[in-house]
């Protein structure tokens, strides 16, 4: 559990600001529930660094939990801001469950290299040779899961052709090694580490959007100051990662997590994003409707909006 007490700014906007004056009632006292990853990368800059102190804020984090519990804990008010999948996000939200983006988190890349990998002697080359095979993703309906379905729907290929066998990151590896499944998706930090301990081999990385830091409706009714301060914060620290990338993830990730600066200084990092994708989101909105995990669409913009 870390926490910063710091002066409360007497306004607060997307820009921010570096001299923000204090207020009589104290700070804005927030709950951040995030992994231990460099998906969170930001937020422990941001906390270095004096950011969120600069925008008014008090932010105590709290241990990740999986997707749906976080999404309960939101609502619950029991956290106040996650960082989550889009498709945990989307799912909730098609379900009538009333959370929604504080900010944009983070996007996959070619560099980032999440997505599907299999043994280097496998057999499958490219996505269209997983039918009738095993796949493991971290949890069904999961930013993995969604991806499989979508690269083989793009192939004609019907999504249920693959069996999709839920497996911690963690664990996959292991899975892989003894055949009780053919294709995992990785992400970092779990990747590095497989790859240091088994021969895999890359078939298809995936792109666009990723991860998001959600809150509930009520929070951002509620709270919009807090919300926009946080967004300043964090694009202040996306600004510092952008500027040296592995430079910040070898100062900040020993400093925050159980991670080596040897590991942080080689570990691959996504797209940190500061504007919300909209065209991106409403496309994994789309491909959810139709591989069948959600039952309608909805427009992706409304899940995000301007706050002061």
């Amino acid at each position: 559990m870390l926490a910063l007490t710091l002066l409360l700014a007497s306004a607060t906007s997307a820009c921010g600001s570096d001299d923000a004056p204090a207020s009589a009632d104290g700070p804005t006292k927030v709950t951040l529930s995030i992994p231990p990853v460099g998906d969170s990368l930001p937020v422990y800059d941001a906390i270095a660094k004096g950011y969120f102190a600069g925008e008014g804020l008090d932010v105590e984090l709290r241990p990740a939990a999986n997707g749906a519990t976080t999404i309960n804990a939101l609502v619950s008010g029991s956290t106040d801001l996650a960082l989550v999948s889009y498709p945990s996000l989307i799912t909730a939200r098609s379900s009538g469950i009333p959370v929604t983006i504080a900010a944009p988190a983070i996007a996959g890349t070619e560099e980032y290299a999440s997505g599907l990998y299999v043994l280097a002697d496998s057999d499958i080359e490219k996505p269209a040779d997983m039918v009738g095979k095993k796949m493991a993703t971290p949890s069904l309906g999961s930013v993995g899961d969604v991806w499989f379905r979508g690269v083989l729907l793009a192939e004609g290929l019907d999504p249920g052709s693959v069996t999709y066998v839920e497996i911690p990151q963690a664990n996959m590896a292991a899975a892989l090694k003894a055949g009780d499944v053919d294709g995992i998706f990785q992400t970092e930090p779990t990747l590095s580490a497989t790859q240091a301990n088994l021969d895999i081999r890359l078939v298809a990385s995936q792109k666009g959007p990723q991860g998001l830091f959600a809150t509930s409706a009520k929070f951002l009714k509620d709270q919009p100051g807090a919300v926009a301060a946080f967004r300043a914060a964090l694009a202040k620290a996306v600004a510092d990662i952008e500027a040296d990338p592995h430079g910040v993830a070898t100062a900040m990730m020993p400093k925050y997590t159980k991670m080596s600066a040897e590991v942080a200084a080689k570990m691959r990092l996504p797209q940190y994003q500061v504007d919300y994708d909209a065209a991106g989101v409403q496309s994994v909105v789309d491909l959810m409707v139709k591989v069948g995990l959600i039952k309608g669409s909805f427009d992706a913009s409304d899940l995000y909006q301007d706050v002061k």
